[in-house]
């Protein structure tokens, strides 16, 4: 396990790769830091992807880690964690890229990859925000910022409000993300937008990316630090662990991760 828990950095001919093997206390905390680790490198461009060819969904999650959150005291570092993610994961100068396999972008592995400038996926990746229908708490880590900001709001609506999935292929028709291709050439286009961003002017490409993030920033602080409150208040409720556990249950009886 490295300094950012299930995570692993690498920095090689101007760009930096965040390798997410999956979720617990240690790795929330280093997904709060890493963005900036990446930020303040000499990379030009920043790759987030999952270890073993994989991204980041609830069947990688420590459950146990999960159902503690909420105690009070947890439920503090969590907020100010999640904050940190998405605000320094949008604030990171650099173009990011997200590279997502299967089993896909799913919870806050949705809103890391959808915070992201760029998404490219492969086809038998999948794409959904269950914090509501598994945890029964609101999209609290930057899921009702960025839906709404890539696919609108009547469609976020049906994913966030909804147990609604999409294929890779549904999320690039929508515009939900940038491009989808056959799961062995995902690598090789990944490398093509990599050599494409390279080519530019480091300092031209930050600014474009600053001021397209413009609309990010402007809601950012309402709809954050709004569903932060709301998820808080479900967690301090006494169901969350109920429903988390459930929730777990359910996965392992679908085959998706071990008890």
């Amino acid at each position: 396990m490295s300094e950012f828990g299930l995570i692993e950095i690498t920095e090689e001919n101007g760009v930096f790769t965040i390798e997410i093997g999956g979720l617990d206390g240690k790795t929330h905390a280093g997904l709060a830091r890493v963005f900036r680790r990446a930020h303040e490198s000499d990379a030009q461009v920043v790759v987030v992807t999952g270890k073993n060819k994989s991204f980041i969904a609830p069947e990688q999650y420590d459950f146990e880690w999960v159902k503690k959150l909420g105690v009070y005291t947890d439920m503090l570092q969590i907020f100010r964690e999640a904050e940190d993610i998405i605000r320094d994961e949008i604030n990171c100068e650099k173009p990011t890229i997200a590279k997502v396999y299967a089993p896909g972008a799913h919870s806050l592995g949705a809103s890391i990859a959808l915070a992201c400038d760029f998404v490219y996926a492969s086809d038998d990746a999948t794409f959904s925000d269950p914090h509501l229908s598994g945890f029964g708490v609101p999209p609290g880590d930057g899921g009702a910022l960025l839906w709404p900001a890539r696919i609108g709001l009547s469609r976020a609506r049906e994913f966030l409000m909804t147990d609604r999935s999409c294929t890779a292929q549904e999320a690039y028709d929508i515009g939900l993300i940038n491009k989808v291709v056959p799961r062995d050439a995902l690598d090789a286009e990944v490398d093509k937008l990599i050599k494409k961003l390279l080519s530019y002017d480091p300092l031209g490409l930050k600014m474009t990316k600053k001021w397209l993030n413009q609309y990010l920033h402007q809601n950012m602080n309402v709809v954050g630090m709004g569903t932060l409150f709301a998820e808080g208040m479900v967690l301090a409720s006494g169901n969350f662990a109920k429903k988390t556990e459930a929730y777990g249950k359910q996965l392992e009886a679908e085959g998706k991760r071990k008890g």
